[in-house]
């Protein structure tokens, strides 16, 4: 990158630094989120069907990945059905992956613009992209990639626990289809497709210093600190507000549905990204709302 395109890019990136929340303020938000704390929760119905659900980090860290804990393993064991968000299996995986292109006119750098397209072309190839293959990458595809770490060789807590359903001889389900999660991402503006994928390659450095931080919290089964980390001050919070209804809470709306469609049947356990549980518009809160019994495990 030449030296005109880094100052570019620095004058393009000046206005998306981080901004510190007041503590005083996190803490009283904190207060006001309802189970905020806890990642296995017993759900009870009132024709005496139980079931459980649990919170995942859609992660390859191994501090996450190596050994679920004890209370998991045991509802896991228990469970006659197992119910993850999609089954991480290699016809969703392909599925996703075909979803992640443009297949019409549209080109990733042309929307991107310059100096922005030299450092996301920069930064991919270190995700397993090889260079020829960004240019039709959609902008939701390119922000999901590089805000995250980059991939190791290892399972993810899902696919750990869709292997101990097959191992187990468990009926495996999924609660959303990849079609559905592809268009709730397709969906969403490409203006904010856009101005998140700006976000993410100004401050990549520190989204991936920040992962560290929210596996920490999922470690500490602390529900309320995911959420106010999510809730971190952004550049445009309109465009942040319309993704996490889209998301977040959209799609909680229709997990609770279904879950509640799976409570007809007895011994079921359900695992979700433990960003759906907390807070009033998440799955503990709603579930709770239609009548269910709802028991913090682990």
């Amino acid at each position: 990158m030449s030296s005109t395109e880094l100052t570019n890019l620095a004058d393009i990136c000046a206005s998306y630094q981080s901004i510190e929340e007041d503590p005083e303020i996190k803490q009283k938000t904190r207060d006001s989120i309802p189970y905020g704390e806890g990642l296995l929760w017993k759900i009870e119905a009132k024709n005496g069907n139980s079931g459980y659900l649990f919170g995942t980090m859609h992660s390859q860290d191994r501090l996450i990945t190596t050994s679920l804990p004890p209370p998991v393993n045991l509802a896991i064991h228990t469970s006659r059905i197992i119910m993850l968000e999609v089954i991480p299996d290699q016809q969703s995986n392909h599925a996703f992956s075909e979803a992640m292109y443009f297949n019409n006119d549209k080109e990733l750098q042309s929307l991107l613009g310059d100096p922005l397209w030299t450092e996301l072309a920069r930064i991919l190839p270190e995700y397993g992209l090889p260079h020829e293959a960004i240019h039709k990458l959609k902008p939701w595809a390119a922000f999901s990639l590089i805000g995250r770490p980059k991939p190791i060789r290892g399972p993810t807590l899902d696919m750990i626990i869709y292997s101990k359903a097959l191992q187990g001889n468990k009926e495996a389900r999924s609660l959303e289809t990849m079609k559905e999660l592809v268009n709730q991402l397709d969906g969403i503006p490409l203006d904010d497709q856009l101005e998140i994928l700006t976000d993410t390659i100004c401050n990549h450095k520190q989204i991936i210093r920040d992962t560290r931080t929210l596996r920490d919290l999922y470690i500490a089964r602390d529900l309320a600190g995911i959420v106010l980390f999510n809730q971190s001050p952004h550049h445009d919070e309109n465009v942040y507000q319309r993704y996490i209804k889209r998301m977040v809470y959209d799609r909680n709306l229709r997990m609770a549905d279904r879950i509640e469609e799976l409570m007809t049947e007895d011994g079921v356990f359900v695992a979700v990204g433990a960003s759906h549980l907390p807070d009033k518009k998440g799955l503990l809160q709603l579930l709770s709302k239609r009548g269910y019994s709802v028991t913090q495990i682990y």
